[in-house]
């Protein structure tokens, strides 16, 4: 199968690493992979340093002409059987590239996110010529489709998101980096480290617990760059600052978080899908998360995670001291969180669902 695939971003997210991820999957059951991305060096930069050739396209609005002669050129010679893009913004260029190729592709929006916004009225005839829409889960389906009921109903797909397998290699050991005794709990955070992921609730709820045991690790890059200096001021106004870290930004993220005895990520936003919520999972790390998103539909509390309001640092800080000072709870919640991935998130059954789809089989 030949695929055309769309990167949606300019900054390199979630939605681009999901987007990596499936292709190199897909490239290594023999199918065919072509790029395109907007003008964006940061996405640029990724691509090529994993070996990928990309075409950088304009997409200054949704009619661009110039944007949709060169997509449709890179249609016809790449011969796409499938043309998957990431973002509404992008429906009206690919759906008239693909018309002007000669309709040869079956054209995929993949939705990553839980925004509850109407399609311009005069767009709405071009995205009911999208041969499917895939939601990454089911609040991210009813949140768009709720805004959107003049669209098909029948080619709305909710296929959970996944990560792909990996093979744990040696990174430096977190404990030794700051010096956290073996006896210590540690907690830790992966993403961007921002006030909307709830980072600074995680130090109001551990300064609740200072009379416990434990070590805090947050990676990451912070978003403002002063963001760090704010949650150390907060942590030293209640005197755990030497139990805060800041690892920064590591592509090897996953390796790093298999070493947490917890992991800690209560989103104060509403996300459709957190991906480091099951990076944790598939490492076997017991997880506490907020409750606002798509977390429910593969966090069953007290079950394969624990679940907190969002915004409520005392909430969060009981989730934790659970998770402190009861260990065989945490070893549960740990293993049949893996057990979960394993059976229901796991590649092997993310890939043949996404490939269905792709065929017009689903």
């Amino acid at each position: 199968m030949n695929i055309v695939q769309v990167f949606p971003g300019k900054i390199w997210g979630g939605a681009e690493q999901y987007i990596l991820d499936l292709s190199t999957a897909l490239t290594a059951q023999g199918h065919s992979l072509t790029y395109v991305t907007r003008d964006s060096e940061a996405v640029g930069s990724r691509l090529k340093a994993s070996g990928n050739e990309y075409t950088p396209l304009p997409f200054r609005w949704a009619l661009d002409r110039g944007t949709i002669r060169q997509l449709a050129e890179i249609i016809r010679s790449s011969e796409a059987d499938v043309v998957n893009i990431h973002n509404t913004r992008f429906v009206p260029v690919a759906i008239l590239a693909n018309r002007l190729a000669g309709n040869r592709a079956r054209v995929i929006l993949t939705h990553h996110e839980a925004h509850r916004t109407p399609a311009n009225i005069f767009f709405r005839h071009l995205f009911r010529q999208l041969d499917r829409i895939i939601f990454v889960s089911e609040m991210a389906r009813k949140c768009w489709h709720g805004a959107n009921r003049w669209f098909p109903e029948e080619k709305c797909t909710v296929v959970h998101n996944s990560i792909p397998p990996f093979e744990p290699s040696p990174v430096e050991a977190l404990r030794d980096k700051y010096s956290i005794p073996a006896d210590t709990p540690l907690l830790v955070f992966s993403g961007r480290v921002r006030e909307s992921k709830g980072c600074g609730d995680i130090v109001r709820a551990l300064s609740m617990l200072a009379h416990r045991k434990f070590a805090m690790v947050f990676i990451g890059s912070c978003h403002p760059k002063d963001y760090t200096g704010q949650l150390q001021a907060l942590a030293a106004e209640h005197n755990i600052a030497g139990r805060i870290h800041f690892y920064g930004f590591s592509s090897e993220a996953r390796q790093l978080m298999s070493q947490a005895d917890i992991g800690i990520s209560p989103s104060i936003v509403r996300d459709s899908f957190l991906l480091s919520n099951i990076e944790f999972q598939q490492n076997g790390v017991s997880i506490i998360t907020t409750d606002n998103g798509g977390q429910p539909e593969y966090v069953t509390d007290r079950v394969t995670g624990l679940l907190v309001s969002p915004r409520k640092p005392e909430e969060l800080a009981e989730a934790i001291d659970l998770l402190l000072t009861d260990v065989p709870l945490r070893k549960r919640i740990g293993e049949a969180g893996k057990k979960y991935f394993d059976d229901n998130l796991s590649y092997d059954k993310f890939i043949p669902r996404i490939l269905r789809i792709y065929a017009g089989k689903a």
